[in-house]
């Protein structure tokens, strides 16, 4: 059973940009649909592509910051929606509990009180049960793990509060995506590539040709890379960041757009 990525949002937390949306994708495995970071307009994109929202079986957030989280609330208000205005998406989702992994529960709070001010008070037939991230098996399903790794990109936490920031490794019918979320750099989550067929990388706080040697002189074995979450340099000249990247590592390489799709 293979595992086909969706990218419904590739852009760093800039201003509105034409095309791109905040940092979004979707995995879909064995008729489950799961989420990672839930940047702006994610519901609706994942919507108006033909994704099955009702078969979402988890969400998972790398860190609360608005680019990855801004869409959160109305994922949730809208797999609620579609309950409301068809019996079979009802159906599926009586009774079902969704678990939604993030590093803040408080930020989780703040949530909840946003959509029970929404339309109907946010009363839902299935259950959303937040699991504060941790290092480790986050989730373990119908053959789908993923796996969490803390990483620096907000700093070291005082002593006895909980890290805030994650990188997330998902293994599933043979094959295996790797997540960087924000990070400081590669080492924040070397321990999570290798071997992995598709690693995903960060550029709003990085150059791609500098990631790509330092992937190449490290000796990892990984699949393809992928960029997203994308800074200046790809936004600016998507093109030129390419060729800089195929220049250390071939066509193992590509830059990520709002929509396109990754089959595994």
């Amino acid at each position: 059973m293979s595992m086909t990525l969706t990218f419904l949002g590739t852009c760093s937390g800039t201003e509105p940009m034409p095309g791109r949306h905040h940092c979004s994708f979707t995995v879909e495995h064995d008729g489950g649909l799961y989420w990672f970071d839930a940047g702006e307009c994610c519901s609706y994109t994942a919507h108006l592509a033909g994704l099955d929202l009702p078969a979402t079986q988890a969400v998972f957030i790398s860190h609360t910051h608005m680019d990855h989280i801004g869409g959160l609330p109305n994922l949730l208000w809208t797999l609620r929606k579609l309950t409301t205005i068809s019996k079979p998406s009802a159906e599926r989702l009586a009774g079902r509990t969704i678990p939604v992994v993030i590093p803040r529960l408080d930020v989780w709070d703040g949530i909840l009180a946003v959509l029970a001010g929404t339309e109907g008070g946010f009363r839902t037939d299935f259950k959303l049960q937040p699991e504060r991230a941790r290092d480790g098996i986050a989730f373990d399903r119908n053959g789908f793990r993923v796996t969490a790794l803390h990483n620096l990109h907000l700093g070291v936490p005082d002593d006895g509060a909980s890290w805030e920031s994650y990188s997330f490794r998902i293994d599933a019918g043979g094959r295996s995506v790797v997540f960087s979320g924000d990070v400081r750099g590669l080492a924040d989550f070397a321990a999570l590539i290798p071997g992995c067929d598709l690693l995903l990388m960060e550029t709003g706080h990085h150059g791609v040709a500098n990631v790509c040697r330092e992937l190449r002189d490290s000796g990892m074995t990984f699949g393809r890379l992928g960029f997203t979450h994308h800074g200046r340099e790809i936004l600016d000249d998507p093109q030129a960041a390419l060729a800089a990247a195929q220049a250390v590592l071939g066509d193992h390489v590509f830059i990520a757009d709002d929509g396109m799709q990754v089959h595994l």
